[in-house]
């Protein structure tokens, strides 16, 4: 395989800066000044490797989408084919899972979207992608259960999830990250209570 294009190791390198831009300062405070200082690189070359602000946050969207998608098939693929949901909180909400860079990134991407068209559909394609992936998880151990409340589960722990690393800039993601879980067990449980034993977590 040949060695990558200066342009391609550029934009690479302007779309790492962007995104820890984003983490740090939100989409709105990741001003192209700032892109460039991150990246180390003069203001006038991020148009010429990467265009405008339009389709750099375009071209995030994509690398990011792209990244979650790939680690969540791998995940995925290392699950259990039975007995999912220890392995599957433990993905979730394990701090040596979490990535709050991730998860602060994507928020300010969904918030974004609301005014920008092509973003919405890039990121309400990857929303579904994953909230389905969660119910086809939960589906393993729980093939008896109505559609409906599979759906439900599946969204709850999607909600959790997110909103625990959302914490992150007030460094209170750690504290709250064993209640996090176990909402996420209890919810879980809610599928088979009658069967469903509680799963070991960390308690506060």
């Amino acid at each position: 395989m040949g060695r990558p294009s200066k342009k391609a190791e550029r934009t690479e390198q302007i779309l790492q800066a962007l995104q820890r831009c984003v983490a740090r300062y939100g989409l709105e405070g990741s001003t192209l000044e700032r892109i460039a200082e991150e990246a180390g690189l003069q203001r006038s070359l991020l148009r010429h490797f990467a265009g405008n602000r339009n389709e750099l946050v375009q071209q995030l969207a994509d690398r990011v989408i792209a990244q979650s998608d790939q680690q969540w098939a791998e995940f995925i693929n290392d699950l259990p084919e039975k007995n999912v949901t220890t392995a599957l909180l433990d993905g979730l909400f394990t701090e040596d899972n979490s990535d709050a860079e991730f998860i602060l990134v994507i928020e300010s991407l969904i918030f974004a979207a609301g005014q920008d068209e092509p973003l919405r559909i890039k990121m309400q394609g990857w929303m579904h992608r994953f909230t389905n992936d969660m119910k086809t998880i939960l589906l393993r151990d729980n093939q008896s259960v109505e559609d409906e409340h599979l759906d439900a589960i599946a969204f709850g722990l999607v909600s959790i999830y997110f909103n625990l690393d959302s914490l992150a800039p007030l460094n209170m993601s750690a504290q709250y990250r064993p209640s996090a879980r176990r909402a996420a067990e209890l919810l879980i449980n809610t599928l088979n209570p009658a069967t469903n034993k509680p799963c070991k977590h960390i308690r506060s």
